[in-house]
């Protein structure tokens, strides 16, 4: 399937997702940032990084609607592929995206976020800064650039977190 035809098919798909950080606009700058963080790999699956980068946030869609998925063209392997990669990434392909996503979610990027989506959820200043407290210790980069860029946005939100802004 063309990267296109894949844009196009996911788009409105991200139209109900949960939260208004989460939608197509972060697809596009997960892509963005995967340009970067893949510079120091000569063997990445395209074809593989491109079904991660678009079904990012969809993984109960494509668990839900697997007969459309397949009709789609992609396979169970694929499906495994959308189910792990947020938790436990094993291939290249599948550590780029964890990445990625994982940048948008340290820094002045990853704090103004978990704010905004904070709000939306009802959860007070405090609670949102806990919140992002208790999910930086789980914090863990798998790629080069990844883990240099991380680091730097690590310490930004340590910061935040000690002194409650930016």
């Amino acid at each position: 399937m063309k990267e296109r035809d894949i844009a196009n098919f996911v788009m409105p798909l991200y139209n109900d997702n949960k939260d208004s950080m989460h939608n197509f606009k972060h697809i596009l700058r997960i892509k963005k940032k995967i340009i970067l963080l893949k510079k120091p790999y000569k063997k990445i699956n395209e074809e593989k990084l491109r079904l991660l980068i678009y079904f990012h946030g969809l993984k109960d869609w494509v668990n839900s609607n697997n007969k459309i998925f397949f009709k789609l063209g992609f396979s169970k392997n694929d499906i495994l592929l959308i189910n792990r990669h947020t938790k436990n990434p094993k291939t290249i392909e599948e550590k780029l995206i964890y990445d990625a996503n994982l940048l948008e979610n340290v820094g002045k990027f990853g704090i103004k976020k978990a704010l905004i989506v904070g709000g939306e959820l009802g959860r007070t200043k405090n609670e949102t800064i806990n919140y992002i407290s208790t999910n930086l210790k789980k914090v863990k980069f798998y790629t080069i650039i990844g883990k240099k860029l991380g680091n730097e946005e690590i310490k930004i939100t340590k910061e935040f977190i000690k002194h409650g802004k930016i």
